[in-house]
């Protein structure tokens, strides 16, 4: 690539991402520009097409690697979990501590941010992510089905897996709720991952 050997490639790919992720942190993805992320690692911007396509590319791939972070978290969470009930609902609480601590996730929510994202990402590329976390979510809900009766074990497990979703757009909404009473949100997240694993595997003959 241009000169470079495999081990300054991988370098240079690494110090992009990590730079990427710490300037969107700060800045927002929007504010963010290729040069401030270039500068640091010692590059010229034209050279970082190279490595990216555009910037919303980069971000694409540092999401990746956070997300790769979340399905090994739930590999520890969900190590040795057999009852169908308490898998899901460990996996709708992993997935509410992503959405809400992530810093990522969170600069993500913010309107410019998002729609800035979504308009410089062709459509097929934005299907070809989410299917690839889609991908590596839907094994454990399948694991469970498996040990299930009821709605768990009867519906697709993407459609499953939109269910916890939910748990997203309730995050989304976080300060709204919080302005009516302190512990509101909680308590409502709470009673929607509680009623989530409850109602998709309980005994349809009980």
């Amino acid at each position: 690539m241009h000169g470079f050997s495999d081990e300054e490639r991988d370098r240079i790919r690494e110090e992009l991402l990590a730079v990427g992720r710490e300037k969107v942190l700060t800045f927002g993805l929007k504010k963010t520009n290729v040069a401030d992320i270039t500068d640091p690692v010692g590059i010229a911007k034209s050279t970082f097409y190279l490595f990216f396509d555009s910037k919303a590319e980069l971000y694409l791939e540092i999401m990746r690697h956070e997300v790769d972070e979340f399905t090994e978290s739930l590999e520890t969470e969900l190590d040795g979990v057999e009852d169908p009930r308490e898998g899901f609902e460990r996996l709708c609480w992993c997935y509410k501590a992503f959405v809400e601590n992530n810093p990522l996730v969170q600069q993500l929510f913010r309107e410019d941010d998002y729609r800035m994202f979504r308009d410089n990402v062709p459509p097929e590329r934005l299907a070809e992510i989410e299917q690839e976390g889609i991908g590596e979510i839907v094994p454990y809900i399948e694991f469970f089905q498996e040990r299930s009766d009821g709605l768990l074990a009867e519906r697709d497990p993407v459609t499953i897996l939109g269910m916890v979703g939910t748990i997203e757009l309730l995050a989304l909404h976080r300060e709204d709720y919080e302005e009516y009473r302190d512990d509101y949100y909680e308590q409502v997240q709470e009673l929607l991952i509680a009623t989530l694993a409850r109602g998709l595997t309980v005994d349809p003959s009980a």
